[in-house]
């Protein structure tokens, strides 16, 4: 609320969430304002900065958050140890990218959600659990789910009609300090509340397409007693690609006859924490692990669609929901033709063309260097073979040589 008289410190550290005793030199030293002045902690808030400096000022002037810039701070924020509804802005500025955040609840259940564009992103995911969602608008509900007192059961059952009720803070620059207000329906349903196990560290992507707008909403709903979390606040970033396939309904598929002409774009989740900061995940392959959060674009827009996605000469991806739910073993990819047996190369034109052979190529019939294999699926032994009429392959050990096929008959 506006500030009113009597105009005192403690009020306007109050109205600033900062604890009324909170040491607040009015200005500081110098004619421009501290930063941790009571007149530099409200510069986004109207009050005149130039000196000189009168209490009076602060006269019908809200407390207008600070804005956390992106990249700041490789340091986690996060509260610990209270009830309550948290908010934070964040300022992502003008780059366009992904916006990865993570997130741990450590044990006491937590939510959170994070509002842009109009938008709210709660879809979650980790190593240990894979994706998990929470119903639109909404904070996902992540943590232990045996706490003691904040079981999903309890939550339901704890719950006021039309939403948890809680005290709000705001991030002051320092720390999130209560605003004194309340922050209402904030919902615990079986739609948004995922418990597990206790220091699960989840990713949370936000897309940002355009330069505008700049800052988005943390939301962090605490709604027992004893919680902690911890968040990052990080910039926009150009996710890592892969190259693959367009989406194939088997591995086969993309394993064996889809071009390999598609880039594509994984988020990465976060292996530990510790003293304030997340360990990201080594990822050393360069390549989309399982859990993964996995896209169409660098920005984390659009999710791929379900199905799978070559990564390398023996593996592919098993998409579900936007998110690698598997890796699968590449099955042996080989091609069925009609073969004669084997002959010497005088008789061979004569041959009949009566036997399904297979080979490993890319084309309908084998080409030079490709391996061909019997109705046994053991290699061809050496010699000639005809195939589609006129047309003989030489084979050396099962694997066609080089010059062949040839068009002789």
């Amino acid at each position: 609320m506006a500030l009113e008289y009597p105009m005192k410190a403690s009020n306007i550290n109050i109205e600033a969430a900062r604890a009324g005793t909170t040491n607040a030199p009015a200005s500081g030293s110098t004619s421009t304002p501290s930063t941790t002045s009571l007149f530099g902690i409200y510069a986004g808030s109207g009050v005149d900065q130039s000196a000189p400096h009168s209490y009076s000022e602060f006269l019908n002037k809200s407390f207008v958050p600070p804005v956390i810039s992106c990249g700041t701070s490789t340091a986690a924020i996060g509260q610990g140890g209270g009830i309550g509804y948290f908010e934070a802005e964040l300022d992502f500025s003008t780059t366009t990218g992904a916006i990865v955040i993570y997130f741990i609840a450590f044990g006491v259940p937590d939510g959170i959600s994070f509002l842009y564009n109009g938008v709210t992103y709660n879809t979650l995911t980790s190593n240990t659990g894979g994706r998990i969602t929470a119903a639109a608008g909404t904070n996902n509900i992540v943590g232990s789910s045996t706490s003691a007192g904040c079981t999903e059961s309890s939550l339901i059952a704890n719950q006021p009609a039309g939403g948890y009720v809680l005290t709000k803070s705001v991030w002051n620059g320092t720390e999130f300090g209560s605003t004194g207000n309340t922050q209402s329906g904030l919902i615990a349903a079986a739609t948004n509340i995922n418990l597990s196990v206790s220091n699960i560290i989840y990713t949370l992507v936000i897309p940002k397409t355009a330069a505008s707008p700049s800052d988005g909403t943390l939301k962090i709903m605490a709604p027992c007693s004893g919680t902690a979390w911890r968040v990052t606040a990080p910039c926009a970033i150009t996710l890592p690609s892969f190259t693959t396939n367009s989406v194939a309904a088997s591995s086969t598929i993309a394993c064996c006859t889809a071009a390999q002409n598609q880039t594509y774009y994984y988020a990465k989740n976060a292996a530990g924490y510790s003293s304030d900061n997340f360990t990201i995940d080594a990822n050393t392959s360069n390549l989309p692990e399982v859990n993964y959060f996995v896209f169409s674009n660098s920005t984390g827009a659009t999710a791929l669609a379900n199905g799978y996605y070559k990564i390398n000469s023996t593996q592919a991806l098993y998409v579900q929901n936007g998110v690698v739910d598997s890796i699968v073993t590449c099955p042996s990819c080989s091609t069925d033709f009609q073969s004669s047996s084997n002959s010497n190369f005088g008789n061979v034109c004569s041959m009949s063309i009566s036997y399904t052979y297979s080979h490993n190529g890319s084309g309908t019939f084998p080409a030079a260097g490709d391996e061909v294999f019997d109705e046994n699926d053991d290699p061809v032994i050496s010699g000639y073979y005809k195939f589609n009429s006129t047309f003989v392959y030489k084979a050396t050990l099962g694997t066609v040589d080089a010059g062949w096929p040839q068009n002789i008959c």
